[in-house]
């Protein structure tokens, strides 16, 4: 059963928007907490009197269980993809409304973890639900939409998040982020029924892939894993960084966050669709991270030069940063296929996790260290270059149509 098809009866599109719909939910869903944790930064270190190398930390431990339980993740949802797929939405309830009940920070810390386990789900099960049920000439379009879940969660957490906390509180601000994981957990086994799985190719081994398969999945690991880096300490810091250097009030940086996340929603979207239309994806994936250097470069000039440059860095990097991993997962799923994209994609986001772990504790430790924050900007914009001149090496190095 595909999405290809446009003669497809209107019950079958039915399902289909459905199942697209609860793959960026799923997506939103996974990531979600590290959204959640940056928008309320503030009031986490007045809360528990924390640093920006604690509040990294919190992030890491996010991030660092996502890159652990990703393999496992992998192997379970190519035997299972709908249990996986609920146990992504039953561990992030609880992961929110662990952290909204935190007396400490060790607590808020087992939080992130438990939410860690959750982002190592999350796109195994989605690629997995793609390779299966969408046709070739939609899966562009699907990756991209599946992909603006975690822009819209930030999205979310942006506009949503700080009235909320500032009517109720921090806590009972986390307390109402439950309600999404638990409308995704209902919806699961009627939108991805249990007996799809009857149908679905045994999975295989990367050991058994070509050599080509193997390679485009350690390269695109090795690049996401630097785009994932930059792009986590953007996240983590840029409503903190906007407060504390550029005069923006709590409103105002939840507005940038979820600027942010609506013009990653926009990219990923968009590159999604147009993917198809190039002979190569390292080509838009090029001219990603030569925006992406740009607009970096735009967040670091933002506190001499003031609020509307941070306006442009926050556009472009939303843009073109976080639409990177649409792009990034596309090539992955059309390399390996429907046998093992469970595992190929518990690789990459083995790579992800690391990259997303490491960006909030390096930015932290920078700024705490030095007492700015430039010297985190020009380590995210070195890490940026580098790996666009991976990219370029890889293009010039490979003659596949798919990298």
């Amino acid at each position: 059963m595909t999405a290809s098809s446009p003669s497809a009866p209107p019950r079958h599109r039915a399902r289909t928007v459905g199942l697209v719909a609860l793959l960026g939910v799923a997506m939103a869903t996974a990531t979600y907490l590290q959204g959640a944790l940056s928008v309320l930064s503030s009031s986490l270190i007045d809360e528990f009197g924390l640093t920006r190398s604690q509040l990294g930390v919190a992030f890491m431990a996010f991030s660092l269980t996502g890159a652990v339980a990703s393999p496992v993740m992998g192997t379970l949802t190519d035997r299972d993809a709908t249990s996986v797929m609920a146990a992504l939405f039953g561990v992030t309830a609880l992961a929110v409304v662990a952290v909204a009940a935190a007396p400490n920070f060790a607590v808020l810390v087992g939080g992130s973890v438990l939410g860690g386990l959750a982002l190592g789900a999350g796109n195994p099960v989605t690629n997995r639900v793609i390779a299966e049920d969408i046709g070739a000439a939609r899966r562009g379009l699907v990756v991209g939409l599946k992909q603006s879940g975690p822009p819209l969660g930030l999205l979310a957490a942006g506009l949503i998040l700080p009235p909320l906390a500032l009517a109720w509180g921090w806590r009972w601000a986390f307390v109402a982020s439950a309600a999404i994981p638990l409308a995704g957990l209902m919806s699961t086994p009627f939108l991805l029924p249990r007996s799809r799985r009857s149908g679905s190719p045994p999975a295989t081994r990367m050991s058994d892939e070509s050599r080509e398969t193997r390679s485009a999945v350690m390269w695109l690991t090795l690049i996401g894993l630097g785009v994932a880096l930059s792009l986590s300490a953007v996240i983590a810091f840029l409503p903190l960084y906007a407060q504390e250097r550029v005069g923006a009030s709590a409103a105002g940086a939840g507005a940038l966050a979820a600027a942010f996340g609506l013009t990653g929603v926009a990219g990923r979207i968009a590159w999604g669709a147009l993917a198809r239309r190039f002979a190569r994806p390292t080509s838009p994936l090029i001219a990603i991270t030569v925006v992406a250097v740009l607009a970096v470069v735009a967040i670091a000039l933002a506190q001499e030069l003031g609020m509307w440059i941070l306006w442009v860095g926050v556009i472009g990097c939303g843009f073109t940063l976080m639409a990177w991993h649409a792009l990034g997962w596309l090539v992955l799923i059309d390399q390996v296929g429907v046998g093992g994209v469970g595992k190929a994609s518990a690789v990459m986001q083995i790579g992800n996790s690391i990259g997303f772990a490491s960006g909030p504790p390096i930015a932290g430790l920078l700024v705490d260290a030095t007492g700015s924050y430039m010297p985190a900007w020009v380590t995210m914009v070195a890490v940026l270059v580098v790996i666009g001149l991976l990219t370029v090496w890889i293009r010039i190095r490979t003659t596949s149509p798919k990298t």
